[in-house]
């Protein structure tokens, strides 16, 4: 290969990287980011403030590239930024989303009072996101649009900002569980008819929603409840006075053949 062949095909490759970077550069950089609520609808007026603020808020640099936006960086600059403002109260930022070719989100849940268990007489309230946030009477927990939580062991979490915990470790698991079970398949309007559920027998959780549901497995929880709980919104809403009446009674079961078939039943 002659000395004015190789300087060709150099010149043709860095021709060709300069290209790659001014396309980049010009495509795949960041222009817009929005913010998501994961757990609230995008018109809710709290949600629309909330997500005003992030995006003004977000510090990440318009015109970056999106293939070195590094997630965990991003979530960390947001978050200082947030408590500069005095903003975060209230939130999580749960995920960074890349959306080509040039648009970033912001996924975040918006923190509520979701299940108290009592001690000594006194609702521990926790969050969606399993912390402590007040300690009050139960009426006043229900009134905030708690559920009451039953677990097997003694509760350990007693200081506001502490992350739930019990003396049964497996209560944690089941609560952040049946916490991503309900935030997926449970309107936040249909969370009051809930009196309150029980994590304390072995592989179940039973909801008593006027019926009592009952999920057999922790294993894909949230895809089991949501079955049970189409029944029972089925039940409550639908022109069949009986299967209304079935709403407020019996028992909603329910369970997985071994081929995995998911089974729901009522009983009276």
């Amino acid at each position: 290969m002659t000395k004015a062949k190789r300087l060709i095909i150099i010149f043709s490759c860095v021709a060709v990287l300069t290209a790659l970077i001014i396309v980049n550069s010009a495509v795949f950089s960041v222009r817009v980011v929005n913010a998501h609520a994961l757990n609230y609808c995008a018109n809710d007026a709290e949600t629309v403030r909330i997500n005003t603020v992030i995006e003004q808020h977000h510090g990440i640099r318009m015109g970056s590239s999106m293939f070195t936006l590094n997630e965990n960086r991003a979530i960390g600059n947001i978050t200082r930024n947030l408590i500069e403002v005095d903003a975060l109260a209230g939130i999580e930022i749960r995920a960074i989303e890349r959306l080509f070719p040039n648009r970033i989100v912001v996924h975040y849940i918006r923190l509520v009072p979701y299940f108290f268990v009592m001690r000594g007489g006194e609702a521990f309230v926790f969050s969606n996101s399993g912390v402590l946030i007040d300690i009050v009477a139960e009426n006043a927990a229900r009134s905030q649009g708690a559920i009451e939580l039953r677990v097997r062991g003694e509760l350990s979490a007693l200081s506001l900002g502490e992350e739930f915990a019990t003396t049964v470790a497996t209560d944690a698991t089941r609560f952040a569980t049946v916490v991503a079970g309900f935030e997926r398949v449970v309107p936040r309007n249909e969370r009051r008819s809930v009196s309150y559920v029980d994590i304390t027998a072995d592989g179940a959780v039973t909801i008593r929603m006027g019926v009592v549901i009952e999920v057999r497995s922790l294993t894909n929880f949230t895809e089991h409840f949501r079955h049970g709980f189409s029944l029972f919104y089925n039940f409550a809403y639908g022109e069949n006075t009986e299967f209304r009446y079935r709403a407020f009674s019996g028992r909603i079961l329910v369970t997985q053949e071994a081929g995995g078939r998911i089974i729901v039943s009522w009983s009276a």
